[in-house]
């Protein structure tokens, strides 16, 4: 690339397929996956007068703005939980109630966690990803995740309490 000069359509073919599979590996639905890809792209062009001064930034400012999304997602996105109807049969007012508290500590107690630590939880418990999924779309050692969800686990425990 010329000094000054950004190819935006090299730069969208080098880099789709990155952010695709980074925002694929934090979020299980397809459509929300084609939706944050496209957001992202959508605030690069939004950024691009900042980015010709700077062509060298546009990796890291992909970078930044894809896990911004990502986060941004979760945090509109929580997940909520509702009791089946089949399973409250016989189950009294008393009992619905402690359940529904323990789901809403779960969350505020998820909402404290580090970062990391609160990813590993959502991607295995809620997007059903195997620790060694996790490890490689971390670029982390199994050993270490499994450490690490070990933790967030005890942290979530003293958090619950």
């Amino acid at each position: 690339m010329a000094a000054g000069a950004i190819d935006w359509e090299t730069v969208y073919k080098e880099y789709e397929p990155k952010v695709r599979a980074y925002i694929y590996n934090r979020v299980n639905d397809p459509e929300d996956v084609n939706d944050l890809c496209s957001d992202v792209f959508l605030k690069l062009m939004q950024k691009k007068d900042e980015l010709m001064e700077m062509p060298g930034a546009v990796s890291t400012r992909i970078f930044l703005i894809t896990k911004s999304r990502v986060i941004d997602f979760y945090r509109t996105h929580k997940v909520k939980y509702e009791i089946p109807e089949a399973m409250t049969d016989g189950m009294d007012l008393e009992q619905q109630t402690i359940d529904k508290e323990t789901l809403e500590s779960l969350a505020d107690a998820l909402e404290q966690l580090e970062t990391r630590l609160r990813d590993i939880i959502v991607l295995h418990y809620y997007g059903e990803k195997k620790l060694t999924e996790i490890a490689e779309a971390m670029g982390m050692s199994y050993r270490n995740i499994k450490i690490l969800h070990k933790k967030a686990l005890e942290s979530l425990k003293k958090l619950m309490d």
